[in-house]
């Protein structure tokens, strides 16, 4: 059928969407080297490790991306449970002694050979596919808060309480605000959205209240300046770039504040490095490719028939968005700061995978609605 067989030619939503992330992965490379170099080389001896580990998973993560465009579609839809399972086994390794590494104060990072990496970043997809199916099913009564709201309220809380365990209260917000955005898509009412934001913003109020650390980035956030060599010298710091980079920037490998001045140049703050190199024209390019995706995204969701799929791509991409706009966000001082990557731009292997498989789907959903079969059925006309 054109709908599933024609594999070997990207429609253009799909060819619009690789290109995207192509860019921003790219950007993300250059980058990362900039950021990183000096600190591989002082540290490691090697400028090019953080650089040669980004590309390692990027070939891996776009591989992934292809083979996800073969695969039969029920089989992405079957992975659902047993992936939502594999996940919340994951994060349960924290209970047993060693299976997690702390770094920073907060234990992400398995140590296991092979598997390792941040469960975290897992979730993001995990939930996604299991709030999609659940929303979607015909005994799913989205205005009925037993069967409709509180399943899904319930399987959120489980993995933000594993998360929170691990010291790692963003993956949760995000966690949320997708959350949030599927079930007021899917026609929740008012009442039941307003609770459960109140008792969100409850549970996060006293998360931060008993959590020194958490206490400090909020005062730190407020007045960066009364901590100039505390909590706000991260942040001071994210904007010195962005001062320093002006419009234009002062060229590709010119930073100053990589060398040692910013924390987390690489990760974290790697639009600041960005800004600084490549000035306020760098910035809005990064911004408009997110804003592109965006608008490709919720396009491939308005194409498909049926509403497991919609709430999919809808989801996939409100994931990739909000998760950007939280990084941009913090970089620019709006938002305490959180330790979330830039999509597709900042160094990590857990989450360039993740977000290359959540664009893969993206990807694959863009080829099998009606408009895409349409496209299809065009062009083999044209041939002909």
């Amino acid at each position: 059928m054109a709908s599933t067989a024609d594999s070997s030619r990207f429609n253009s939503q799909q060819q619009r969407l690789l290109l995207v992330v192509l860019l921003l992965t790219l950007m993300g490379l250059t980058a990362i080297y900039a950021a990183s170099s000096l600190k591989g080389q002082q540290q490691f001896s090697d400028e090019f490790l953080f650089l040669r580990k980004q590309i390692g998973s990027t070939l891996v993560g776009l591989f992934a991306y292809f083979i996800i465009q073969l695969v039969p579609w029920r089989w992405i839809e079957r992975a659902t449970l047993p992936l939502l399972l594999f996940t919340l086994g994951l994060l349960s390794l924290i209970f047993i002694p060693g299976m997690y590494v702390k770094i920073g104060g907060a234990s992400r990072w398995l140590n296991i050979p092979i598997i390792g990496g941040q469960p975290s970043e897992l979730t993001k997809l995990a939930m996604v596919l299991f709030l999609a199916r659940n929303l979607s099913r015909p005994s799913s009564d989205i205005h009925s808060f037993t069967r409709g709201v509180l399943p899904n309220i319930f399987v959120f809380a489980i993995v933000s309480g594993l998360l929170l365990l691990q010291k790692d209260l963003g993956t949760p917000v995000l966690l949320f605000a997708v959350t949030f955005c599927m079930l007021f898509a899917a026609g929740v009412t008012r009442k039941f959205v307003l609770s459960a934001v109140g008792a969100f913003l409850g549970a996060v109020c006293l998360a931060i209240i008993f959590e020194p650390y958490r206490m400090a980035r909020v005062m730190s956030f407020l007045d960066p300046w009364s901590q100039v060599k505390g909590s706000g010298f991260q942040i001071i710091q994210s904007f010195v770039a962005f001062q320093n980079g002006g419009l234009f920037g002062v060229g590709l490998g010119e930073s100053k504040q990589k060398l040692f001045f910013l924390p987390e140049a690489h990760t974290d703050f790697i639009l600041a490095v960005i800004g600084e190199e490549s000035g306020l024209l760098g910035v809005l390019l990064v911004c408009a490719c997110f804003l592109y995706l965006c608008a490709v995204g919720f396009q491939i969701a308005q194409n498909q028939n049926s509403p497991h799929k919609r709430f999919l791509a809808f989801g996939l991409t409100v994931t990739i968005v909000i998760q950007a706009l939280i990084n941009i966000g913090v970089c620019m001082g709006l938002l305490p700061t959180k330790g979330m990557t830039l999509p597709f731009v900042s160094s990590g292997s857990s989450s360039l995978l993740v977000f290359l498989m959540i664009s893969a789907i993206l990807t694959k959903l863009a080829g099998i609605s009606p408009a895409a079969t349409e496209d299809k059925l065009g062009h083999a006309e044209k041939q002909a």
